[in-house]
């Protein structure tokens, strides 16, 4: 059920909500946007996997240490990323991790380089116009790269600079929501198709249209028995999301035949599809979410025998629309 943030579930809710995106907790002085420095927010020590562990290994790895972006390197260098979005793929198209398949024979997520005392904003600006992850490098000081399967870490003998850290969207949002000179509007990034699929539908449908959408949740809604070509009132359930089919399903062995109601987040985190990107950046960060579904106040019903548009949920549960992470970096970045 859509909780907490959304400001609607209850009138204690709404001035928990109100509390939060009026708060000065993260103003303790003015902090501007170009002030912010990727070394203050980045994730120091990122786990790295050789490029020789087979594609099971690299996602046990990211599951074990519960992260999304796994490093791959070859010879102490990078060589890309493994995400969840390859790992979306081989289940859609084969429904299996393939086990003979090297890290190294994986179509890996690109990334650009960054030094650790540049600013926010460059590292924002690369991740969106070039469609990367961004790695920093610099000094390494001796610490070197951490491989997620052992405790020793290998150091770069020649002092030369090397991957130190990596700084991602959740990383730049939490940045964010410590600035006080822009608060741009979500309506220019923010998604306004929603994916939807029945609570009885199995993990492997669920897969297949984020795969196909390129999107990283889909919302899980309550089936229902009645007449597909009437309007149907159905109940939001959940939200199923790649970190729900990391955490939930691959690292527990479960078969993407189960029904996806016993694998989805059922807690779901919404705002107002009026709230600005400062607040929406804390509700993320406070909320340790990477995707915030936005509602709005009318219900809407739709005659079609889709399932998208048959839906009509409480008022208080319409969703308009979606922002992620990536959409709010977006919003920051763009025209400064």
């Amino acid at each position: 059920m859509p909780t907490k943030a959304n400001g609607h579930a209850s009138n204690n809710d709404d001035h928990e909500y109100k509390g939060l995106i009026r708060s000065n907790k993260y103003h303790s002085r003015n902090i501007g946007i170009k002030e912010l420095k990727i070394e203050h927010y980045m994730t120091k020590n990122p786990i790295v996997a050789h490029s020789v562990v087979n594609f099971p290994g690299g996602v046990d790895v990211m599951t074990t240490n519960n992260i999304s972006n796994l490093v791959v390197a070859e010879n102490q260098k990078p060589i890309g990323i493994l995400t969840e979005r390859e790992i979306l793929h081989y289940l859609t198209n084969y429904k299996t991790i393939p086990s003979g398949r090297l890290l190294k024979d994986v179509v890996l997520q690109s990334f650009c380089k960054v030094h650790s005392n540049a600013m926010l904003l460059e590292a924002a600006k690369n991740m969106i116009i070039k469609k990367c992850r961004v790695l920093v490098f610099g000094k390494a000081n001796g610490v070197g790269i951490r491989d997620g399967n052992s405790e020793d870490q290998d150091t770069n003998q020649d002092g030369s600079e090397e991957l130190i850290g990596i700084i991602t969207a959740s990383d730049m949002v939490r940045a964010f929501a410590q600035q006080t000179d822009r608060n741009p509007s979500l309506k220019a990034v923010m998604s306004k198709k929603i994916a939807f699929i029945s609570d009885n539908d199995p993990i492997y449908d669920a897969i297949s249209i984020m795969y196909a959408r390129n999107i990283g949740s889909i919302i899980v809604i309550e089936d229902g028995q009645n007449d597909i070509s009437k309007p149907v009132k159905r109940r939001l359930c959940g939200i199923f999301t790649e970190r729900d089919l990391m955490t939930r399903v691959l690292s527990n062995d479960v078969s993407i035949d189960e029904p996806v109601r016993e694998y989805c987040s059922t807690e779901v985190v919404t705002a107002p599809v009026e709230i600005r990107s400062i607040e929406a950046a804390m509700v993320m960060h406070l909320k340790k979410i990477k995707r915030l579904p936005l509602t709005a106040e009318a219900t809407v019903t739709k005659e079609s025998s889709s399932l998208n548009e048959s839906i009509q949920t409480d008022d208080k549960y319409n969703l308009v629309g979606m922002v992620t992470a990536r959409d709010l970096v977006d919003a920051f970045q763009h025209n400064s």
